[in-house]
């Protein structure tokens, strides 16, 4: 080598050092660390990433009768899953961060990281290092991802105020294809997790022209399509099915495509019908969609109810339960459609029960409507209960007014039809069983006759041929059950797991004691049973009729309140009228009555049990709310004063304080006449005559104390006084001057005098069974709207209930001390503040909105919020209230949340733009979530410091 060429390899040498080093900004330096940070690290982390993603996309169990998600979910047991290839991802992307950082992919390589700390529920972390790349990024389009992950970690970790923020800024910004179309998707999932359906929908339509991927946008464009069907804009759902289906999506998303589009189809004559129709029968045949058989039957049924065809919807719905697929929760689906048919359009509320029932036990737990079937399934439960002892006592009652020959014979012929009918069920299930061991045995002949051509189906090898392999899984489970590959699968029950030994499978069918009986044994053990249940006595007829009764007003309120079918309700009133007259239930079933009338627009009956109230019931609640609607929530307010009343007497009443004790009596008496605890003030007042005056006074005040509250839970303790009042009568003990009503002194029994020790047994019997009052305020009744002639919120009793708890629990004892030293109760700690504020839960939660009245902003609020409510929380039948709230204020109150939850969810969402007042700014205001027992008391105490105070520490 001449001096010239090892000058030449020495200055290539020392430009190439020179370019490693990363302090170095010289272009030679630049472009290595480039390129060697880009397809060294970088290059292998995205790679990496990306297969992640396209791993989770394809992991997940789409459930195709719910809008698919936006974003795959994650939760512990991914992220655990995933650790490894993550961690690997994070230690490829920190390679150039550490070795070149002079290189423009160094934030490239910290967004990956960023990503898989969020995959791995990491989101603090992940969190920090997208702000990092935000704040110390100089390329746009770097900082633009950053942020967009940012509002997706904000996302998950529930920051939706932040999710907003970021999303506003990025709004200002100009981003490049990539970063809109996240963005839009993140804005989709934002305004989804509001239940902003509107802004969902218009975000997904902005997301799809930037899609380059195009598995991907079929599967966001499916979403938009069932987004616009949820809506009832099936002419867009129409087009975006169509544009599915044209640009050849994943078998999957194509399937379904074609599927709903006979949902969405214009229905306009006769031709189109059968165009659908035969369209799915083609579907149904199709080998590539066994499967999916459940799901095209059930579409099949959806296709029907369109046309109102129930009885054709209801065979294909019973054909989908039937048919076995891969669908996991299809059937679930298929249960709440034809449970739906029975309780909306055809009102068979008892079949309903059954479907709901079944369909409960396989919905999903995380299907958003799992809490509506649930509940509507509760209620057609309780429904069906109350029918079948009507139906049941009915027909008891008319066999016992038979004669007993006429009984006997009737009971004969019933148990003989019965046999019959078993006789038959057991021939048709023989048949049933011969039938499918013949078609099994033919497919099996046919099976091993076509083996060697099914080896290879259309040149690919069987256990190659995804289609193939999902006809025959298929078929086993159609016939055998989805069993785990286990030895001896065929004679183990479903699902057992462990070794089967010979003796267990030679053992033979256990036949239950019933089906060893002989005819003639059977019919006299039923015979028995049904004479068992026949009401002959006169006590058993009575009882018979009180359960019909009681079913009765319950079936009564079941259809009015919570099955929404006023002319069902009205007709089930009416009947019980006509058959118990003299109810103590006819109160209310008049005021029920009432508001049907009412509602119903009929004045005269309306009238007609306005009148039979005043005049039958003049002194109960009912004839009080017929004149005044709002007297339920008023009253409630009265009772927390009388409470607070009758806790100062008794704590008079326990210092030998009597007079006063006697004047604040008075007072809550005069002043609060219908509140409920008069028993316990009538009692306090009989124990005040025990201690200040004569026996004679006692005995009349307790005689009628049990007249007036024949229902109290303070009758034993009348009652043992009484007795006591008795016993010392016939003694000739009893004193004959009112008691000292001064406090006694301590005295020794040895000190005491015969007289001593007769004289104040009964008023140490009386100190003793004494009511002391709760140290916690009543709870308060829900407010009812009568007004409105809604029945959601009826009484259930037509006196007001106890509200305070007395104790009950012990019986009085006789005490022969004497006077001066009855053992008096302990004087109690001070009262606790009535008015105070209480974390109990509650039947009803209220939003309230409190601004300034004069504010331009507010103007026109409340037809806003009667907007936003129809369009955004339609199923709530929230209503809203305003009224003046202090000078300058006015408050606005929207009822009722069933819990606190919701309310407070629905106060936060009133931040989101869409709210009415989510822009309002430069204008104070307040809103807050209160029950309505503290409702109560704030519009008393008027303290909103004080509240949000107490709300922060305790919800």
């Amino acid at each position: 080598m001449n001096k010239h060429h090892l000058y030449l390899y020495f200055l290539v040498v020392g430009l190439l050092l020179s370019a490693c080093s990363v302090e170095r900004k010289n272009p030679l330096s630049k472009t290595y660390h480039n390129t060697t940070a880009r397809y060294n690290g970088y290059f292998l982390a995205k790679e990496k990433m990306d297969a992640i993603e396209r791993g989770l996309v394809e992991s997940m169990q789409f459930d195709y009768n719910q809008v698919l998600p936006i974003y795959p979910s994650i939760d512990s047991t991914t992220a655990k899953t995933l650790a490894p290839e993550l961690e690997d991802v994070i230690k490829k992307a920190s390679f150039p961060i550490q070795y070149h950082k002079n290189s423009k992919w160094i934030d490239n390589c910290y967004i990956l990281i960023g990503q898989a700390n969020y995959y791995q529920l990491n989101f603090g972390e992940a969190s920090r290092t997208f702000k990092y790349v935000n704040a110390t990024s100089k390329n746009a389009e770097d900082r633009h991802k950053a942020l967009v992950w940012l509002m997706r970690t904000f996302l998950q970790t529930d920051e939706l105020d932040n999710a907003q923020q970021v999303s506003e800024y990025l709004r200002k910004e100009r981003l490049n294809k990539d970063n809109a179309r996240e963005l839009y998707l993140a804005r989709a999932q934002y305004h989804r997790i509001l239940g902003d359906t509107a802004e969902v929908i218009k975000n997904l339509a902005y997301s799809i022209p930037n899609f380059e991927d195009k598995d991907e946008q079929s599967r966001i464009r499916f979403t938009l399509a069932q987004l616009y069907q949820l809506t009832g804009q099936d002419k867009d759902a129409y087009k975006q099915y169509a544009k599915i289906l044209r640009r050849n999506p994943p078998y999957d998303v194509g399937f379904f495509s074609r599927l709903y589009l006979g949902q969405v189809s214009e229905l306009e004559d006769k031709q189109d019908k059968e165009r659908i129709a035969n369209y799915y029968k083609k579907l149904l045949k199709d080998d590539k969609n066994t499967e999916y058989r459940d799901k095209i039957y059930y579409e099949m049924a959806q296709f029907e109810l369109r046309q109102q065809n129930y009885d054709k919807a209801l065979a294909y719905l019973e054909q989908s339960l039937r048919t076995s697929g891969t669908l996991k929760n299809q059937k679930a689906y298929s249960y709440v459609s034809a449970g739906e048919v029975y309780f909306d359009n055809l009102s068979k509320y008892n079949l309903a029960a059954a479907y709901y029932d079944s369909a409960t036990q396989a919905y999903p737990r995380v299907a958003p409507e799992y809490e509506a079937v649930a509940e509507r399934r509760d209620i057609l439960a309780d429904f069906a209960k109350q029918f079948t002892t009507i139906q049941t006592q009915d027909s008891l009652q008319r066999l016992a007014r038979l004669s007993e020959t006429e009984r006997t014979d009737y009971l004969q012929q019933l148990i003989q039809r019965q046999e019959e009918q078993r006789l038959q069920d057991s021939a048709r299930q023989v048949a049933a069983t011969q039938t499918n061991d013949q078609q099994g045995n033919v497919r099996n002949r046919r099976n091993n006759s076509n083996q060697q051509d099914n080896t290879m189906v259309g040149g690919i090898w069987y256990f190659d041929n995804p289609a193939a392999l999902a006809s025959a899984r298929s078929e086993f489970v159609r016939r055998w059950g989805d069993r785990p590959l286990q030895d001896f699968w065929r004679i183990r029950a479903r699902g057992e797991s462990g070794t089967t030994n010979q003796a267990e499978i030679a053992r033979a069918p256990v036949t239950s004691p019933e089906q060893q009986m002989t005819i003639e044994e059977r019919a006299q053990m039923q015979m028995q049973q049904y004479l068992k249940d026949i009401p002959l006595s006169t006590a058993d007829m009575m009882r018979s009729e009180k359960e019909v009764e009681d079913a009765y007003f319950k079936l009564g309120n079941i259809y009015s309140q919570k099955l929404r079918n006023p002319v069902k309700a009205t007709e089930t009133f009416e009947e019980f009228i006509k058959r118990f007259p003299n109810s103590e239930h006819t109160a209310e079933v008049y005021y029920n009555l009432y508001l049907l009338y009412g509602k119903a627009d009929n004045k005269d009956q309306q009238q007609v049990y306005y009148s039979k109230i005043k005049q039958q019931y003049p002194n109960t609640t009912y004839a009080r709310l017929v004149d005044d609607a709002d007297f339920m929530s008023k009253n409630a307010l009265d009772n927390i004063k009388a409470h607070a009343l009758y806790d100062s007497a008794y704590t008079f009443y326990e210092n030998y304080e009597f007079a006063k004790a006697t004047n604040i009596i008075n007072q809550l008496v005069s002043q609060y006449p219908l509140n409920d605890i008069k028993d316990k003030t009538a009692y306090l007042e009989a124990m005040i005559t025990a201690r200040t005056k004569k026996p004679e006074e006692l005995y009349a005040q307790l005689n009628s104390f049990k007249k007036t509250y024949p229902n109290s839970a303070l009758i034993p303790q009348a009652n043992q006084l009484l007795a006591t009042y008795q016993s010392l009568e016939q003694r000739n003990e009893l004193r004959k001057d009112a008691p000292n009503a001064t406090p006694p002194k301590q005295k020794t029994a040895d000190a005491l005098t015969p007289e001593e020790k007769v004289s104040t047994e009964i008023a140490s019997t009386v100190t003793a069974s004494v009511a002391k009052p709760t140290p916690q305020a009543p709870p308060v009744a829900a407010k009812p709207e009568p007004a409105k002639a809604d029945t959601t919120a009826l009484p259930t009793t037509p006196e007001p209930k106890q509200t305070a708890p007395v104790k009950t629990d012990q019986p009085a004892k006789t005490v022969t001390a004497p006077s001066d030293s009855v053992d008096l109760p302990k004087p109690t700690a001070p009262p606790v503040d009535p008015m105070a504020y209480e974390a109990a839960t509650d039947s009803a939660f209220y939003m309230v909105l409190i601004y300034p009245s004069d504010a331009p902003a507010f103007k026109d609020i409340l037809p806003k919020y009667e907007k936003y409510n129809s369009t955004y929380f339609k199923n709530q039948q929230l209503s809203i209230d305003s009224a003046a709230f202090s000078p300058g204020k006015t408050m606005l109150v929207m009822r009722s949340f069933p819990d606190v939850k919701q309310a407070q969810g629905y106060t936060i969402k009133q931040k989101a733009p869409q709210s009415p007042i989510g822009r309002i700014r430069g204008v104070e205001f307040v809103t807050f979530a209160i029950s309505s027992a503290n409702y109560q008391k704030f519009l008393q105490k008027k303290d909103i410091d004080t509240y949000l105070t107490f709300f922060k520490n305790n919800y």
